[in-house]
């Protein structure tokens, strides 16, 4: 277990400083603590800074360092650890206000003895490019001997089956998931958590812990094991849940589920706006010192809302185009990356005139009309030739028509005519042919006469048929 031996609290001054929380404190070897780097600012408008930090390697070991809820959100350095030295150079878009921790390393004590973490170069610039810094401040840590474990106990001999039992490898690590915050790394406004991990064939017992810190030392044990943890009521910030198994083998290698929470909306920020031709320039910007700002909603007259994300200002400034010219209301509302709102808006009025929107289809006067005016024309002459022909047409099929049922009767009379004479020829021939002493000529004569009339009506109904198809 560690024991924190004392705490100090830095006096504020009215210039900026860096200085580490906690100061001093004493360790047990093989435990991990964390330090915060704090930038005071005092009365200067501090908003970049840069360090480097040593500590005793023989007696700590940095296990990490964190820039999480920085208000440095701009790296030109990120924090790192390279042997002894820690380095960092970085700055934020609003100036510091008050005292903030710009970092967080993690410190695993390693041998006994007093341990010195010290700044040995450093810098705080305010927003003129000022170094304002006054002085920066070490700590000094003192890590003591590991608890004293416990006599092993005198056990009797072991026969070969139990000989085999106790060369049993401890369990692994458990896999935790989280049903209520179920990636790490993600910022989340619940501030209540459940976590849960299998129970492998053979585990005999859980340990976990819930802390500020990754692999801290288990303090809740549970024998037979338990498959699940939950809390409540979790202050916003950065924790870690870390559990291990126990089993014949002994206790295995712990892991850590990192959980992040932010239940506060962003800071309280203005909107302005000021209005021009059809557009409107508004300026705003909101803070959010734990998950940061993810993105801002823009809405117009509580019209459909338009997402604007922080780097597409310019200056805090952002400018919306063709608006309609008079009053409008702008709202802005930003969300954290926990989905955090806060909301403000702002009147602006809106000069200049909207042009028109002008179909590309429609026909203008202007330009077409003497298109448009022999355009009509010629569908009219057109419409008017269309008359004539159909009227024509219609007049030569009536007249054809005519000339049809004209030549009809002429042939039907023809026919008629025709068949009067062949009778009254016939007759004639007939009597002719009864006449006694008729000589050799006068038959020829009358069979010529009879071929005749065959002849002649053949040819007179091929000729009214020929007629009549012409006419069809």
């Amino acid at each position: 277990m560690c024991s924190l031996v004392g705490l100090t609290v830095p006096q504020v001054s009215l210039a900026a400083s860096y200085l580490l929380s906690p100061a001093d404190g004493s360790f047990e070897v093989g435990k991990t603590f964390a330090v915060k780097v704090m930038v005071n600012a005092g009365t200067d408008a501090v908003n970049t800074g840069e360090a480097t930090i040593t500590y005793d390697t023989s007696k700590l070991t940095a296990v990490s360092v964190s820039k999480e809820g920085s208000p440095f959100n701009l790296w030109v350095v990120e924090p790192k650890i390279s042997g002894g030295t820690i380095t960092f150079s970085g700055g934020g878009t609003t100036a510091i206000s008050g005292s903030k921790a710009v970092a967080t390393i993690t410190f695993k004590a390693k041998a006994e003895g007093s341990a010195k973490v010290e700044f040995t170069k450093s810098t705080l610039l305010a927003g003129a490019g000022q170094d304002v810094l006054s002085g920066s401040a070490g700590a000094t840590f003192t890590v003591t001997p590991a608890s004293a474990k416990p006599p092993d106990p005198v056990t009797p001999p072991t026969t070969p089956t139990q000989e085999r039992n106790t060369k049993i490898p401890p369990p692994d690590a458990p896999d935790i998931s989280s049903p209520t915050h179920p990636e790490q790394g993600v910022w989340y406004n619940k501030s209540d958590a459940k976590f849960t991990w299998d129970i492998p064939y053979g585990v005999l017992g859980v340990r976990f812990a819930f802390g500020d810190v990754p692999d801290a030392t288990s303090t809740e044990k549970h024998e037979p094991p338990v498959g699940e943890w939950s809390k409540t009521g979790i202050t916003d910030g950065t924790w870690y849940f870390t559990a291990e198994y126990l089993n014949r083998g002994g206790w295995g290698s712990s892991t850590s589920y990192k959980l992040q929470i932010d239940t506060t909306p962003p800071d309280e920020f203005g909107v302005t706006a000021v209005g021009g031709d059809l557009t409107a320039q508004i300026r705003f910007e909101a803070q959010d010192s734990l998950s940061g700002v993810e993105l801002y909603r823009v809405v117009i007259d509580g019209e459909s809302p338009r997402d604007v994300q922080p780097n597409e200002l310019v200056s805090g400034g952002y400018t919306i185009t063709n608006l309609d010219p008079g009053d409008h209301t702008i709202g802005v509302t930003a969300v954290d990356f926990a989905g955090n709102e806060r909301s403000a808006e702002a009147p602006v009025t809106v000069t200049g005139t909207k042009v028109e929107e002008v179909d590309p289809n429609a026909i203008k006067e202007s330009g077409f009309g003497a298109i448009y005016w022999v355009s009509l024309l010629f569908m009219g002459a057109l419409a008017i030739v269309i008359t004539m022909l159909i009227q024509e047409r219609r007049r030569f099929h009536e007249e054809k028509d005519h000339i049809k049922r004209e030549t009809a009767e002429v042939g039907d009379r023809l026919i008629n005519i025709f068949g009067v004479l062949r009778d009254e020829i016939e007759e004639k021939v007939l009597e002719l042919s009864h006449k006694p002493n008729m000589t050799d000529t006068e038959r020829t004569i009358l069979e010529g006469l009879k071929d005749a009339l065959d002849i002649s009506e053949e040819l007179i109904d091929k000729e009214v048929e020929d007629v009549r198809k012409l006419l069809k």
